[in-house]
């Protein structure tokens, strides 16, 4: 078969819902796909992983390749690249809304979420203590690798058990050493990213202190020039309206302050970026984004059927 159409059969076959021909695709393409909107747009990783996790959301990226008819000798990747990609992410952004990486607060069913189902920290080798039981039985109804993908998204929050540990180091190759040390250090690095995100908030929290106590300045100001009415000409009238001249400068500053911090805040994601996962994995990027996504949506065809559930 000629390699034009051995690519045209995969194409037709991931449009037609083929599992086997989707997870090839996700396997040759993942890098592809995350590495996107970096390279062309200059987007933050932890961004470009909700990119990866939209194209493939809905079947978006299948339906746009059912186009793809190889004329002109145009390669998969190129198409791929310059009419879907670039399609899917001005929708992306057009639509954008805040797409969760897979976060503890992912539903999984019902009213719980990702951070119901895993253990809590320092639970020790002992298997996860929850209070809903379908929470506990979602736990053991996931493969140990499964597992341990959670457990790597979320590591600020809960540590690697003995056994975690050990499967990673056989997963990544690496000494079991080695492994506690790696994990170390990604966690100490969402420990430093967390302070600065509590000093964020803390400067948040004293700037929308010091507006509340200005706006209420502002409309004392305000009720003193009512009071004088006609009079605004006089001295007490000129200085109080230079007064709130200042203040609503003043108010305006720290108005866009807070709004830039409340955007920096924002763009902070407290689950591990999927560069130290595939550090961690010891693999690339691309199959980090492929088994989180398949994890997801295992996750969300469970909490489908547990809603077709009588």
């Amino acid at each position: 078969m000629r390699e034009r159409d051995a690519v045209l059969e995969q194409v037709r076959a991931c449009a037609a819902g083929d599992a086997v021909a989707r997870r090839a695709f996700q396997e040759r393409f993942a890098e592809d796909i995350y590495n996107f909107p970096v390279k062309i747009y200059g987007l933050p990783a932890d961004q470009a992983a909700d990119f990866y996790l939209f194209v493939f959301e809905r079947d978006r990226i299948f339906t746009r390749l059912r186009t793809f008819e190889g004329r002109n000798a145009i390669q998969l990747r190129t198409f791929l690249a310059y009419y879907v990609l670039r399609s899917l992410f001005f929708e992306w952004q057009r639509g954008r809304h805040e797409l969760d990486t897979v976060s503890l607060a992912e539903p999984v069913g019902d009213e719980r979420t990702l951070e119901d189902v895993l253990p809590q920290p320092d639970e020790g080798e002992a298997a996860p203590t929850v209070d809903a039981g379908d929470a506990a039985e979602l736990w053991e109804a996931l493969t140990p690798e499964e597992r341990l993908d959670l457990k790597l998204l979320s590591l600020l929050e809960h540590d690697l058990t003995g056994g975690e540990l050990a499967l990673l180091s056989r997963l990544s190759r690496r000494s079991l050493r080695d492994t506690v040390a790696l994990v170390g250090e990604v966690q100490d690095a969402l420990r430093q990213k967390d302070v600065r995100l509590t000093a964020l908030r803390e400067r948040l929290d004293a700037i929308w202190g010091w507006i509340v106590l200005r706006r209420r300045e502002l409309q004392e100001t305000d009720e003193k020039l009512r009071l004088i009415g006609s009079d605004h000409g006089s001295r007490a009238g000129g200085e109080l309206a230079e007064r709130r001249r200042r203040l609503e400068e003043a108010l305006a500053k720290r108005t866009q302050q807070r709004e830039r911090l409340l955007e920096g805040i924002g763009r902070f994601k407290m689950t591990t970026p999927y560069k130290d996962i595939a550090r961690l994995l010891g693999t690339t990027v691309g199959t980090v984004c492929s088994r989180i996504f398949r994890l997801r949506q295992r996750l969300e065809e469970r909490r489908l059927a547990e809603e077709g559930t009588p």
